[in-house]
């Protein structure tokens, strides 16, 4: 009969040593990964502006500028004067004033008791969703569309009722293919340690993946 051989105290404690040796490494190279962490929730959030699109159908036959009131995921850069760099998600229903008020704003899935925004005119009594803050929450910099998205300074994307995504501000079109993408978009977050990453968007589908982080990133 063979004998069972038990842990010393010795190894039983340099096992839990390792073992909270990984667990810190995990969590520090966790922590110092905001970027792609940043990149993932706005990807996510483009994805949820994408879907919420796709189930309301804007046309109405009886609004001519019906298409102006699309689903769109709206950078934030300026509240009051202020330097910000926030995002919300909302559909420019009623009016089409291009900002988000109360009622036209997206329901947090995660807690529908908030709404996906920070702070905007005309919604300061609602219960905002504070992770969307970028630059307090991650770090990051700076937010900007290229490519097949960058238009005139715009830092919005719109969907209609295919999913396919459209660059501008929806309520300056002039009719509804208007600013319809064409080519790949890229949306770049800039760290403040200078990395940068970018969120692609393939035009018509509104495919969206994520690069890798870049080290040496072009600070404008």
């Amino acid at each position: 009969m063979q004998k069972i051989r038990a842990f010393s105290v010795f190894e039983l404690v340099l096992v839990m040593i390792i073992i909270g040796i990984i667990l810190s490494i995990i969590v520090i190279n966790f922590k110092n990964d905001e970027l792609l962490r940043a990149a993932n929730q706005v990807a996510t959030h483009i994805k949820y502006t994408q879907y919420l699109a796709l189930i309301d159908d804007k046309f109405n036959p009886e609004d001519k500028n019906w298409f102006k009131g699309r689903w769109q995921i709206y950078f934030i850069k300026t509240v009051d004067s202020k330097s910000v760099l926030h995002y919300a998600i909302f559909s420019d229903s009623g009016g089409y004033s291009g900002s988000p008020d109360g009622y036209e704003v997206a329901k947090n899935p995660l807690n529908p008791t908030k709404v996906l925004t920070v702070a905007h005119a005309g919604i300061s009594t609602i219960k905002p969703t504070d992770e969307l803050d970028l630059m307090s929450k991650f770090n990051i910099k700076d937010i900007e569309l290229l490519g097949g998205c960058s238009h005139y300074n715009s830092t919005r994307i719109s969907f209609d009722n295919l999913g396919r995504p459209y660059k501008g501000n929806p309520k300056s079109s002039a009719n509804s293919t208007q600013n319809l993408i064409t080519s790949i978009c890229q949306i770049r977050l800039t760290h403040k340690n200078k990395e940068c990453i970018y969120i692609n968007i393939t035009p018509i589908t509104g495919l969206i993946t994520i690069g890798n982080p870049q080290k040496q990133c072009q600070v404008n």
